[in-house]
């Protein structure tokens, strides 16, 4: 696939972050090499729009990448980062171009030396030189740069992509050398020179360096077969040059301590004899390491060196530069006359404004820049050093790395204690130091982790391993409060193989646990009986549960907590403490005090007191037994009253009849007279109604004042060629909304169609939604021409409409009168209604007089009388109501008039008094602007002061004797209070002016009467007094400033509402909160705007939405005309104006006029609704009710193809014959398509008979002829003769009854082949034998007992009886030929994967095949009893086998095999259960496959053992374990199973940080709520550990046991700690 290259320029602070990139070089080109540094010119203008990030000093740094693409996304490319080091230009240049030149990063390697003399030989021959012995290229160029990296050099910012064992690739180094460097080598010189020995290839991805083996193939990749160059096609220009000038057959080497030697090369060209060369290897003292060296010199010396440089294709080609291959990839390409396989040394790349991107690359040796070259060479490939040589190149594997990790430092231990689950105290100590990184050799060395133990500080406590960490800090637990214990710590190096040196012991204490339990809630007492109970709720006196360590609480009694005696100590939770034997009436008093499990007590609890209560006496007995006496005749008399009173009720049920005959009459009147209320509020409502109409006459009045212009109202701006006239109003609405779905700022928007509004308090009110078309967002005026925001009325317009307001009004009055006196109609029919509710009561009260039964109703009557009342009343008041409305409306419409009038006049003066406030208000800023400058000036001043007077306050602490010069420094002539009586203190006491020096001395204040001290207490005395001075000058301009900036405001506000006065009679408020309504006149407005407003952060309804302070919109259609940003300040949500008591909306708009829903249907006058009037799009299919659209009101033909939908035309929708000939296309109808019946057929063949005469001779050949249609009818007369009948074609069934006879059948005729198959049914023979032959133990033989085979040797190989008990089937077996099937083997061979040992027992194969071609493997199931090594065994392989080559597959085995030939017993036989799974079968490097794999042996001398693996090229992680050594394993990251978790923990999180320019106290602690999902079942258990700089942070669990978390408490025993705190945590598992 043909692809492009694309290249641009990104620009990086150096070491830092991205800039960004540089769009508009005028040029650029840069250099990617092979082990080496290349280079990069840019050429800029600095007035491009991309230039700010050249907008800097050289001294700032600058890093600059080239990134390439290939149209699938830009990516930067190894070698491709470049530091800028240098710009040239010209002053006098109008384009301000500059050019920037620089280096690969890896130059920065140059900046870097072995500097650090501490490791340089004392003595021999390599006197003051730095030694490496025996070390590969990681160990040295790791070493080198961790050095520097600590003095803070260049490799601060570097990072390294191998280390000391393994390289790039992971690949172990290969090869080590020895070596002595001089000191100020540089790192670059080091780099070049190992290359140079064959000892490494390096490249830079980004800032990360990388090493490889030489010649890796992980870096140097040979791509010769499938990336080939060719002229023409990729290769535009091919220029060439080859050089014999450094060709070399022999090389004299001389080396330090007199070493010197030759070297021949026998393969070197020698067309005119041996050309020599000289080389000298400074540091190389011995002739092994400096011939493994000149090796790679003589084999680049015996060759032509060639320099061919190829200018590429960059677009429409297959393979791309930086992109398919790289600088040290071999690829084929043409050199002088052909391709070959060769080598990229160099690619580069360079653009030009309007040329495009063009790309070249260096074949070969021969480098392209000639400078770099020339400066190796001056100084020496070596720089110095010695490169040694190779030892033999020996690897890895074969000698591994045995360099002992020096001991670890600054080993500090901290111990707390902390609260078990079990509630107990327990020790928790904390193990802290530094970081190991070097061998004891002094060369870098990484570290897995360290290893820390502990034991009793007693001789001879064995030691115990405390745990393993990768940090350099440990806590662990368990331990005995109250006891010393020893700790030791050493490191463990990742691959070498020895452990690091101890550190020194340190000896600490545990601490122990000294906090009582918190003080118990206060006791609740009662007394009964001579009984008092003390019950204590179980909790604390807060309130909340006991600490996990509370054991009981004691009980006790005194008069104050000094005095408390414990009576009571066996309480362990919540409950009772009776006390008896006390004597009645007498007063106790009682407490409760905690004790934990360590026996600290806690202080008593609240105090609580009670009396002791009686028990009852044999008089109170007496006395109850006499009111019970009394009781029992009370009730008697109230039974006799009772029987009275039921014979009065049965005598007074006459009365109550007469009295309900009475009630009925008083009912009826009563409803007559609530008939008579309800028409007086018939009344009342049309009096209301002629009201309501006289206000909507008043408003249509107004609205008449603007009919000759039109409003418009909507979104979208009015077309202009419709007619507008000036004055046309157009109402903006919102085209759009927005509002979150859940909570603010933390949740998706969503577009809606309405807002919402409080009508009073927010959350305390009705709120209101308003439809989206209602909310006008801004009001403007055509003014014939264009579209102006409204601002102020025409005031003789409006004095025009207020006249004829009043008109209306008047018109109205008349209106009002008669409404008037329809309401005093009410209040007489309502008199009436009084006076028959009077007759009611009446009625009522004499029905009461008769019985006590009819008092209810009475009262009802009388209420609705009142309500009746009431009413009449609301009826007058709402009739006075209405005519002080229409008083008030004509007397608004005076002032207005009024106003109006005056308004002309106030204008003018207005305007003048609005340009002297804008002039005030200009000077009053000007004002303020120059006290602010003097208050800063005075301001730091103040400060110089201030700083003087500390360093004086300093340097007189400092002579009187305060260490390092920190104290307090008190200035005053009276004596420090008691707080600050300690020696840090320095009191310069200046009575009398006498400045005297005085210090705490423990007991009084003592003067310093040292001259240094006094002279610095005077200095500190004047420094503190013009700082008091520069404060009290800076106070004062700062006030000036202030008063001046308030005054400038007063102008400025004076200036705005003179503004507004000359704009008009009436002010205009615009913002989102309400005015004051302090000031405000009728008629003054408020514009309210939005408050907030939301925009999505990224994708619609998929994002969440953000508060924004503006919104956009289009101009013209979305997405093709510019759009337009409005402030949220600009967004005028609605109008409203002043009515002397409120705001009320403004809008004289349908929706102000109109009721919601007011104009339905039945309002719109018949055809009203035309077709000109409905806007284009608007009735959208949800407008459209179901079924409405019927046949008629389709237009003729509107319904084309396309309009239907796919397959909605079925068979039911087309008319019966409606598909006619010319409906169908050509070739449509196909034979599928026909149903072709009989009559058709007989049909078609009468049409078309078919006559002898048409077929041609031959023509009806045997193909031709159906089934059976030859009959005995067609043949011809004797035409079947013997040479017609098919051999075997006549059988029994063709043969007439007795036809054939003895004389037919031919002597020996009847052989096996005449007789048909199944011709013998029915048939039984018996005593007879089927065999293929007559001899004994041959062949196939079958009789009444079995099936029996023999093979050639006469060995039986199969048995068959009916029984089935002793069947045979020997030799291998299938159960088909062909295709997928089982085969049986008796001989079934397998061998050992990636061995050679060989193995035979019985098989089932399973063979398998994919279109036609067999599996790779077969699934299989073998057993294997025999081993070409060991001899018998017994195992049992399962194999799924495998489809493709390289396809994933899996293997168990079950096995029991000897240790060797022979072997017996459990010492000699090994047990084992294999099962593996990997992702490619056939690859034997398991570096390239992953695999998942379970052994369980059972091996007595080494110990049973279980392992379950998962691996990759990365390494394997599992779990293993040895009953031998009695080891668990354990490798990689530990995860969980849902809801059962093993393990919990987090690493490295911040949990506690001092404030910004502070530091956590000493003694200070914090507690951390710890949480995690749930566990199902069990508990969690937890150690944890604090992760700081600073060493004295003590962290431990508390609260730990339960199912979903702890509480990590935190703890500063050290100094104050100014560092972020982290901490890390383990929790574990429980039943």
């Amino acid at each position: 696939m043909s692809k492009s290259l694309h290249a641009r320029l990104v620009a990086y602070r150096p070491f830092g972050a991205r800039i960004g990139v540089l769009a508009e070089p005028v040029s650029f080109s840069a250099s990617m090499l092979h082990n080496d540094d290349g280079a990069i010119s840019i050429e800029y203008s600095l007035l491009s729009g991309d230039a700010q990030a050249f907008d800097r000093e050289l001294t700032d740094g600058l890093e600059v990448a080239v990134e390439v693409s290939d149209g699938t996304g830009y990516r930067e490319p190894d070698n491709a980062r470049f530091v800028i080091t240098g710009r040239s230009g010209k002053t006098d240049d109008r384009t301000r171009t500059v050019t920037y030149s620089g280096q690969s990063i890896s130059w920065l390697l140059s900046k870097a030396e072995n500097n650090d003399s501490s490791h340089l030989l004392a003595d021999g021959d390599n006197k003051g030189k730095r030694p490496f012995y025996s070390s590969n290229p990681g160990v040295i160029l790791k070493t080198l740069l961790d050095e520097n990296k600590a003095r803070g050099g260049v490799a601060t910012g570097l990072t390294l992509g191998f280390d000391t064992a393994k390289d790039a690739g992971g690949a172990a180094w290969a090869r080590k050398y020895t070596l002595y460097y001089s000191l100020g080598t540089d790192l670059q010189t080091i780099l070049s020179s190992l290359v140079n020995g064959g000892g490494c290839d390096w490249r830079t991805t980004g800032r990360t360096l990388k090493m490889w083996n030489a010649d890796s193939t992980a870096l140097s990749r040979d791509l010769s077969k499938s990336i080939v160059l060719q002229l023409a096609r990729d290769i535009s220009e091919a220029p060439f040059e080859e050089s014999i000038a450094d060709l070399a057959s022999t090389i004299l080497v001389e080396g330090d301590n007199n070493l010197l030697f030759r070297m021949d090369n026998p393969a070197a060209p020698t067309p005119w004899g041996k050309w020599e060369s000289y080389s000298s290897q400074g540091g190389v003292s011995d002739k092994d390491t400096a011939q493994a060296f000149m090796q790679n010199t003589l084999d680049d010396a015996a060759r032509v060196r060639g320099q061919y440089t190829r200018d590429l294709v960059t677009f429409g080609v297959d393979n791309l530069p930086l992109i398919d291959f790289h600088a040290g990839d071999w690829i084929t390409a043409p050199t002088v006359s052909h391709g070959e396989k060769v080598r990229v040394q160099e690619i580069d790349l360079s653009m030009r404004q309007n040329e495009g991107l063009s790309c070249s690359i260096a074949l070969n040796d021969i480098k392209y820049d000639a400078s770099v070259r020339q400066a190796k060479k001056i100084k020496g490939i070596t720089g110095g050093a010695a490169l040694a040589g190779s030892e033999g190149g020996t690897t890895a594997s074969s000698d591994r790395d045995h360099r002992v990790p020096k001991a670890p430092l600054g080993l500090i231990v901290q111990t707390d204690a902390y609260i078990g689950s079990d509630g107990y105290a327990h020790g928790l100590a904390t193990a802290s130091w530094s970081a190991v990184t070097e061998a004891t050799n002094n060369t870098a060395i990484e570290i897995s982790n360290y290893a820390i133990e502990w034991r009793k500080h007693v001789d001879g406590a064995p030691w115990h391993s405390a745990g393993t960490t990768d940090k350099t800090q440990l806590g662990f637990g368990g331990l005995d409060c109250g006891t010393q214990i020893e700790v030791r710590v050493r490191a463990v190096p990742t691959y070498s193989d020895k452990l690091g040196e101890w550190s020194a012991v340190v000896v600490a204490t545990v601490e122990s646990d000294v906090t009582p339990c918190s003080i118990p809630s206060k006791p609740v007492l009662s007394s009964e009986l001579g009984v008092v109970t003390v019950h204590w709720d179980g909790r604390t006196a807060a309130g909340t549960s006991m600490e996990s360590d509370f054991d009981y609480v004691e009980v006790g009694e005194g008069a104050n907590a000094a005095g408390m005696q414990v009576i009571s100590a066996t309480q362990s939770g919540q409950g009772d403490c009776v006390i008896t034997g006390l004597t009645a009436g007498s007063s106790h008093t009682y407490a409760f005090r905690s004790v934990d499990h360590a026996g600290n007590r806690s202080a008593w609890s609240a105090i609580a007191t009670v009396t002791v209560a009686s028990a009852v006496s044999p008089e109170e007995v007496k006395r109850i037994q006499q009111d019970l006496a009394d009781n029992q005749t009370a009730l008697k008399d109230n039974t006799a009253k009772l029987r009275q009173a039921q014979k009065d009720i049965q005598a007074n049920k006459s009365n109550l009849d007469t009295a309900n005959q009475t009630l009925t009459q008083a009912q009826a009147d009563l409803t007559q007279a609530r008939k008579d209320i309800a028409q007086t509020k018939s009344d009342l409502t049309t009096a209301n109604g002629e009201i309501s109409k006289a206000k909507e006459s008043a408003a249509q009045a107004y609205a008449e004042a603007h009919s000759k212009n039109h409003t418009f109202r909507g979104p979208d701006m009015p077309d202009a060629s419709k007619g507008l006239i000036v004055g046309d109003l157009w109402l903006k609405t919102q085209k759009y909304w927005t509002r979150w779905k859940g909570t603010p700022n933390n949740s998706p928007s969503m577009l809606a169609d309405f807002y919402t509004y409080w009508t009073g308090a927010p959350n305390n009110s009705p709120s209101v939604l308003v439809p989206l078309s209602d909310r006008v967002i801004d009001t403007l005026v055509w003014d014939g021409s264009k579209w102006n925001r409204m601002g102020y009325a025409d005031v003789e317009d409006n004095k025009r409409q207020i006249e004829q307001a009043k008109s209306d009004i008047a018109d109205n009055a008349a209106k009002t009168t008669d409404a008037k006196k329809t309401a005093e109609n009410a209040v007489a029919a309502a008199k009436n209604a009084q006076g028959t509710a009077d007759t009611a009561n009446g009625a009522a009260k004499t029905a009461q007089d008769t019985a006590n039964a009819a008092s209810a109703a009475a009262k009802s009557a009388t209420t609705t009388a009142g309500q009746a009342k009431d009413a009449a009343n609301a009826a007058q008041t709402a009739a006075e109501s209405a005519k002080k409305t229409a008083g008030n409306a004509e007397t608004l419409a005076n002032t207005a008039n009024a106003s109006a009038t005056a308004a002309k006049s106030d204008a003018a003066s207005a305007k003048t008094d609005a340009a002297n406030a804008k002039a005030t208000a200009s000077n009053a800023s000007s004002v303020a602007t120059q006290a602010k400058a003097t208050a800063d000036s005075a301001a730091q001043s103040a400060t110089d002061a201030a700083t003087a007077a500390r360093k004086a306050n300093t340097a007189a602490a400092a002579a009187a004797g305060v260490a390092n010069g920190k104290a307090d420094v008190l200035i005053q002539s009276t004596a420090p209070d008691a707080s600050m009586r300690k020696p840090t203190t320095l009191w310069i006491d200046t009575t009398g002016g006498a400045n005297t020096p005085k210090r705490w001395n423990g007991s009084t204040w003592s003067a310093v009467t040292d001259k240094a001290a006094t002279d610095a207490a005077n200095a500190a005395v004047k420094a503190h007094a013009a700082a008091q001075t520069a404060q009290s000058t800076a106070d004062k301009a700062q006030t000036t400033a202030a008063n001046a900036a308030a005054q400038a405001n007063q102008a400025q506000a004076a200036a705005k509402k003179a503004q507004t006065t000359a704009d008009g009679k009436n002010l205009i408020y615009r913002g989102p909160d309400k005015p004051s309504h302090d000031g405000l006149k009728p008629g003054d407005m408020w514009w309210r705007t939005q408050k907030y407003w939301t925009r999505w952060k990224g994708e619609k309804n998929n994002s969440p939405s953000m508060l924004a302070d503006f919104y956009t919109y289009w101009l013209g259609a979305p997405n093709a005309s510019p759009s337009v940003l409005v402030p949220l300040a600009d967004r005028v949500v609605e109008v409203l104006t002043w009515d002397g008591a409120r705001f009320e909306p403004f809008d004289l708009v349908a929706n102000n006029i109109l009721a919601s829903g007011t104009v339905a249907a039945k309002h719109l006058a018949a055809d009203s609704v035309t077709a000109e009037k409905v806007k284009a799009n608007a009735i959208t299919a949800d407008k459209i009710a179901a079924n409405s659209v019927t046949t008629e009101k389709l237009v003729a033909d509107a319904v084309t193809a396309a309009k239907l939908a796919a397959d909605s035309v079925q068979a039911r929708n087309i008319v019966s014959l409606a598909i006619t000939t010319d409906k169908l296309a050509a070739n449509s109808v196909t034979t599928a398509k026909l149903r072709v019946t009989e009559d058709m057929t007989v049909a078609l063949l009468n049409a078309h008979k078919i006559n002898a005469s048409d077929i041609v001779a031959g023509a009806v050949t045997t193909d031709k002829l159906a089934s059976n249609s030859v009959n005995a009818d067609k043949l011809a007369a004797n035409s079947v003769n013997a040479s017609k009948i098919v051999a075997g074609a006549i059988t029994a069934d063709k043969l007439a009854a007795n036809s054939v006879t003895a004389v037919k059948i031919a002597a020996g005729s009847i052989t096996t082949d005449k007789v048909a198959a199944g011709q013998f049914r029915g048939y039984v023979f018996t005593g007879a034998i089927f065999q293929s032959s007559d001899a004994a133990n041959t062949g196939v033989k079958l009789n009444a007992t079995a099936l029996q085979m023999w093979d050639s040797n006469h060995n039986r190989t199969v048995y068959l009886d009916g029984e089935g008990r002793s069947n045979v089937l020997t030799g291998t077996f299938q159960t088909r030929t062909s295709g997928h099937r089982v085969r049986v083997s008796p001989d079934y061979k397998s061998t050992a994967i990636g061995g050679t040992e060989t193995f035979i027992g019985d098989g089932v194969e399973f063979p398998a095949y994919s279109q036609n071609r067999e599996y790779k493997s077969f699934p299989a199931i073998a057993s294997v009893v025999q081993s070409d090594e060991v001899g018998t065994m017994s195992a049992m392989n399962l194999w799924s086998g495998h489809v493709e080559k390289n396809d994933p597959a899996a293997f168990m085995r079950l096995k029991s095999k000897p240790r060797e030939r022979g072997g017996t017993g459990s010492g000699g036989v090994t047990s084992e259960v294999f099962a593996v799974a990997n992702t490619d079968y056939d690859e034997p490097d398991a570096s390239k496959k992953t695999s998942a794999s379970l052994v369980l042996a059972g091996d007595s001398a080494n110990g049973s053992n279980a392992w379950l693996r998962a691996q990759d090229a990365n390494g394997t992680v599992g779990v293993g374990a040895n009953i031998a050594t009695g080891y668990l394993y354990l490798g990689g990251f530990l995860g969980g199973v849902t809801n059962r978790f093993t393990f919990r923990g987090a690493a490295a999180w911040r949990a506690w940080w001092p404030n910004p320019g502070q530091s956590i106290a000493n003694g200070a602690s914090t507690q951390v709520n710890c949480t995690f999902s749930p566990t199902k079942y069990g508990h969690y258990y937890v150690v944890a550990n604090a992760d700081s700089e600073w060493a004295g942070i003590i962290a431990h669990p508390c609260n730990t046991g339960g199912q979903s978390g702890f509480t990590l408490k935190l703890y500063n025993a050290d100094r104050p700690c100014p560092v972020d705190v982290y901490a890390e945590y383990l929790a574990y598992l429980v039943k």
